[in-house]
């Protein structure tokens, strides 16, 4: 069909009345007419039309609701320019940790980031945020809190250059949560830090990540995040996203009843569903990993549960955006305590992940060639009626095709 409803508008019908709006323009209008419903209707079903010769065909025309590919190309074309409007830098002040879990892939040198780099990376922000919309800066490792006067004073840094200038900060940070209490969490606030990721195995944690002197880990964990959740959400409104690792034949789902009993009622509190994957640990191999179906099948069950008993899951997200990897945002740089600058955090010291260096002399040196690999993705023709096309940009995890060697998917959605 030469016109077609694109895949981000949304409808729905409350007394009597059919509503449509679109995602990406954020207009909405109203149909009341019976005849009129019953013609959107037949649009949707017939999959578009063949010309704009109606009244409503020419309206949602001219309200960007119904468009031919071009125009389609166009406005998601406009929409992913966003991307463009922001800087979105990972920080790993170190690549020592104090966990030792067999499914990780990093080496746990226990090095941090010397003077001179933090320095070349402070300036760069300096030079760099003022010139885009958007400032996300992540901080990872390693574990970043080992670090803690590295990040607050870099965030402190930026929240200077902030104030001088008209760019938007948000910050967010990848723990384990082990040196999260209430007394650092008020600094990482402060400093911007409203956004966190925190892994939780389920009953299994103590096993799968143990702290560096072999004790358990899990209780320290949730007595931190219990007292986060005591925390007045109009005061500190951040957002925490529990991770839960999987493994074959994990299916002890009263893990998830404990969350829901500790953290149902804060909707500042998320899971987060990942079957652990072959990452390049060692020791991974010593675990029993979901594969093919299998994943796809278990990930279905347990988010099937979270649904069942009201836990808000993140795999939901259907924001724009919410599903594109950070590695693709063309401004996107990892900052390794060594120096290197890579696009991906998993894929580190791999030919095709080298962005640059940060250089003693000449400061941020980076790799074009290297960024527009990861930052290009075309969209399918699949995209233009699919309704994550706004979230997904078919810019999802590109380090299987790059890394890996996959054959390119039609679809991430396959």
């Amino acid at each position: 069909m030469p016109y077609i409803i694109p895949g981000y508008t949304e409808y729905y019908e409350e007394g009597g009345v059919l509503y449509i709006s679109s995602k990406l323009l954020q207009n909405k209008i109203k149909i009341t007419e019976p005849k009129l419903r019953e013609e959107f209707y037949e649009i949707l079903r017939c999959g578009g039309c063949a010309a704009l010769s109606t009244p409503l065909t020419q309206f949602l025309h001219e309200q960007e609701l119904l468009a031919d590919r071009e125009e389609m190309e166009a406005l998601l074309q406009r929409a992913k320019r966003m991307m463009d409007e922001c800087l979105f830098v990972t920080i790993m002040p170190t690549e020592g940790c104090n966990f030792r879990c067999p499914y990780c892939y990093e080496s746990h040198t226990p090095r941090s980031m010397r003077r001179e780099t933090l320095d070349q990376i402070q300036a760069y922000l300096v030079d760099q945020a003022p010139r885009f919309r958007n400032l996300r800066l992540n901080w990872f490792g390693g574990e970043p809190t080992l670090c803690k006067d590295i990040i607050l004073e870099t965030c402190a840094l930026v929240q200077e250059v902030q104030a001088a200038h008209a760019f938007r900060y948000s910050g967010g940070m990848t723990t384990n949560g082990y040196l999260l209490d209430v007394d650092a969490f008020r600094q990482y606030y402060a400093a911007g830090i409203v956004s966190y990721q925190v892994t939780l195995d389920g009953w299994k944690h103590d096993e799968t990540r143990p702290h560096v002197s072999g004790k358990g880990t899990l209780q320290t964990i949730l007595n931190n995040l219990i007292a986060l959740s005591a925390l007045p959400k109009e005061q500190y409104p951040f957002r925490m996203v529990i991770r839960h690792n999987i493994l074959a034949g994990d299916r002890d789902f009263s893990w998830y009843d404990h969350l829901h009993n500790l953290f149902g009622g804060d909707d500042r509190f998320s899971v987060y569903v990942s079957p652990v994957g072959d990452w390049g640990g060692e020791s991974v191999k010593s675990l029993e990993l979901l594969e093919g179906e299998q994943k796809t099948g278990l990930s279905l069950e347990h988010l099937a549960y979270l649904d069942q008993i009201g836990m808000r899951r993140e795999n939901q997200d259907k924001e724009p955006f919410a599903q594109v990897c950070y590695a693709s945002y063309p401004h996107s740089m990892v900052f390794r305590a060594n120096g290197k600058i890579e696009k991906c955090t998993v894929a580190l010291d791999h030919p095709k992940n080298l962005l640059g260096r940060v250089d003693p002399e000449q400061g941020i040196v980076l790799d074009e060639g290297i960024n527009r690999l990861w930052s290009f993705g075309q969209l399918k023709q699949a995209c233009y009626t699919c309704p994550d096309v706004l979230s997904c940009f078919n810019l999802r995890c590109r380090k299987g095709v790059l890394v890996d060697g996959h054959a390119p998917k039609a679809c991430f959605r396959d």
